[in-house]
């Protein structure tokens, strides 16, 4: 199945359920196509044979469906494929990385990541301004993984230059374009090898790191190859989602002076507390789809489908369903119970869930504990077109004194 155009595009749109999750549109404001899609059904059509399904109930026992799966790795995401492992293979790999990612292994974090966005905020003060994203987030969430991992603070730039390119391969790579594959081969290439690098150096030298643990205490459950995907996954698509989280954080505050009040008092050690964190990352995810292809037959939503049928599932319309939440478009930082899916569920909940939390709400609740006024120089900033998978802004100025 291929995605229509022009009018036999919008005729097909009024007589069946349609949704293009790759659609570049999409970005800017996704939530009223959402509302659209599931008002229409659990589930719509797709490009590429997609079947897409927009309802909470729907998607949370998806995610949770062993006869859904990641499918065999291309040579064009093989870097991730730690992310698409499934059972048997998928358990001890996860295992392994666990418990460097466990909720208290993060909490001692604290001190440190505390320390970075302290440097950072004396920063923006002393300016009076800043793009909340490329000077606040984005040089946080990296400086704390390539922290846990040891890499040179030198080689940080030369990691976030490669991070765009190798993004793209977080969508199925029947969506990617043949010029984005081969600048995200080109760059997945460079990254490997300094991977490998940094890997045989910690073999000889090790050190108090993630990296230097996984190879001293798994010697035989992880091999070379299985070390790559999953620090590559780590570094990369942890730092990138978490560096959006927090400017979609910021940006929804912004634009909900009440909600921003609310969050100044809500702030507890100079972190923002968990509650008002999790609905910030309900109602705009920096993760909004995710991928799975058809292993063995199933239902669906009522839908039957065979084998190598490919499943998009719309986690930004799961958060946003009032069947669960009331009143799903309005930011209430005393959300409770909060049972969004941006972390994923089950055996693919994202490990970094924890860490990505801690550092959002360590970074603006110290931002605003520190600051009197944060407001926005530029009323409508633009979303990017990285990925269908991730949403995140190109740039987030904002005043700050």
């Amino acid at each position: 199945m291929t995605l229509e155009t022009g009018a036999a595009q919008d005729i097909r749109i009024s007589t069946t359920s349609w949704f293009d999750p790759f659609d570049p549109t999409l970005h800017a404001d996704p939530y009223a196509r959402y509302t659209a899609a599931r008002e229409a059904g659990p589930v719509c059509d797709g490009p590429y044979g997609l079947t897409v399904l927009t309802r909470h109930h729907d998607i949370s026992a998806a995610l949770r469906d062993n006869r859904l799966g990641h499918g065999r790795p291309t040579a064009e995401n093989r870097i991730f494929s730690f992310l698409g492992q499934d059972p048997p293979a998928h358990g001890p790999l996860r295992r392994v990385a666990a418990r460097f990612f466990s909720p208290s292994a993060v909490a001692a974090l604290t001190p440190r990541i505390g320390g970075y966005v302290d440097e950072l905020v004396d920063r923006a003060l002393d300016l009076g301004h800043l793009d909340l994203l490329a000077d606040f987030a984005y040089p946080l969430s990296l400086r704390v993984i390539c922290g846990l991992f040891a890499l040179p603070e030198e080689d940080h730039p030369w990691i976030r230059e490669r991070t765009p390119p190798i993004g793209r391969l977080l969508d199925p790579a029947y969506s990617i374009s043949d010029a984005d594959k081969k600048a995200a081969r080109s760059a997945a290439a460079g990254f490997v090898a300094y991977l490998l690098q940094q890997i045989e150096h910690r073999r000889h030298r090790p050190g108090d790191d993630v990296l230097s643990a996984l190879i001293a205490d798994t010697p035989d459950a992880l091999t070379r190859r299985d070390l790559i995907p999953m620090c590559a996954l780590l570094l990369l698509a942890g730092y990138e989602t978490t560096a959006n989280i927090i400017a979609n954080s910021a940006l929804s505050l912004l634009r909900h002076p009440d909600e921003l009040a609310r969050a100044r008092t809500r702030v507890r050690r100079g972190q923002l507390d968990r509650r008002a964190m999790d609905e910030l990352i309900r109602y705009d995810s920096s993760v909004q789809i995710t991928f799975r292809t058809v292993q063995e037959e199933a239902e669906l939503a009522g839908r039957r489908l065979e084998p190598g049928r490919p499943v998009a599932l719309l986690l930004g319309s799961a958060n946003r369903d009032p069947r669960v939440f009331p009143d799903p478009g309005r930011l209430d930082l005393d959300r409770s119970p909060n049972p969004h899916l941006s972390f994923g569920a089950g055996i693919h909940y994202c490990l970094g869930g924890p860490l990505a939390r801690l550092e959002a709400g360590l970074a603006l609740g110290r931002l605003l504990h520190r600051s009197r006024v944060l407001g926005l120089t530029d009323p409508q900033p633009r979303h990017k077109d990285l990925t269908a998978t991730i949403r995140g802004l190109a740039a987030l100025p904002v005043s700050v004194a």
